[in-house]
């Protein structure tokens, strides 16, 4: 079970630092998991849009996963919502398959296939943008390197994540809790979340002290789903109140950390921090609990 804990205490959890940066980026346009009853994509799409600008946050990349507009046609205003906005876009292949169990060549023809919708919704910006469906870079280092070069032969940089609040896991239980009006399960599910949000920000910044010595901007990995859209603004406000600003995808991977993890054109680095670490003999810390478990068992 989850201390107790306030959410003043959950703040006082960050460090005190110069401050550090975080770009915010969003999985699986227009759609991911599911919805409360009486709540559209649009309407989730509108609450993440406002809560960004609210906050005043660079724009915000949205990589795209083409089949949704197939699977709800509905969704599909979500894709001129977000450009709409001043956001951004960027391919995340069209039905979301793992690269190490997927053929290659089907593979690339899945990501190519969203080309035609970005092209339609993202003209005039860059969207050549992509983001492994389930940050999943391959079986093996031949595997990673043979997709690596496809990236770079079509002019792709890769959006990298050294931030996680493992969101994926909370739309299902917020649309049982909300069905069932159960106002304390819901309040337990919002501190949950904001203890991992933070608890996951000291991580990677404890990952980064160690492996490099210093911060660098975090790239966050959040989800267009609903329960991410309601706590997008406490999301924010508790990044800042831990001292963070936010800055865009592009400002982020400026950064020398980042070079060859955005050009896939560069030899492949490490498969993040962690692996930097055991590279060099040495143990990450501890990571997060993500409270999975507890999660699957609320409001049934």
């Amino acid at each position: 079970m989850i201390r107790a804990l306030t959410l003043a205490a959950v703040l006082l959890s960050g460090t005190a630092m110069a401050e550090p940066k975080i770009a915010i980026s969003f999985d699986d346009l227009p759609i991911h998991g599911v919805l409360p009853a009486g709540v559209s994509r649009t309407e989730v799409a509108e609450q993440i849009i406002d809560a960004l600008k609210a906050g005043a946050i660079p724009p915000t990349y949205g990589l795209v996963n083409g089949v949704g507009t197939e699977r709800e046609p509905s969704s599909t205003p979500v894709l001129e919502m977000w450009r709409a906005s001043g956001n951004l876009l960027g391919n995340h292949t069209w039905t979301h398959p793992p690269l190490a169990t997927t053929d290659l060549a089907t593979y690339e023809a899945d990501f190519l296939k969203s080309e035609p919708l970005l092209e339609k919704y993202a003209a005039g910006s860059d969207w050549h943008w992509f983001r492994y469906p389930f940050v999943d870079e391959g079986k093996d280092e031949a595997q990673r390197a043979e997709f690596r070069s496809f990236l770079a032969e079509h002019h792709y940089k890769i959006a990298h994540v050294t931030l996680a609040v493992d969101d994926w896991d909370y739309p299902e239980p917020y649309a049982r809790c909300l069905a069932k009006r159960d106002r304390a399960a819901l309040a337990k599910l919002e501190l949950i979340y904001l203890q991992r949000a933070a608890e996951g920000a000291n991580y990677s910044r404890a990952l980064s002290a160690q492996a490099l010595g210093h911060d660098v901007p975090y790239i966050l990995l959040q989800h267009i789903g609903a329960f991410q859209a309601h706590m997008l603004p406490k999301l924010i406000e508790l990044y800042k109140a831990m001292g963070f600003g936010f800055v865009s995808l592009e400002e982020a991977t400026a950064d020398p950390f980042y070079k060859a993890y955005a050009d896939p054109s560069l030899p492949a680095p490490p498969r993040g921090m962690e692996n930097i670490l055991w590279a060099k003999g040495q143990h990450p810390p501890a990571s997060p609990d993500n409270h999975a478990a507890e999660l699957q068992g609320m409001c049934r």
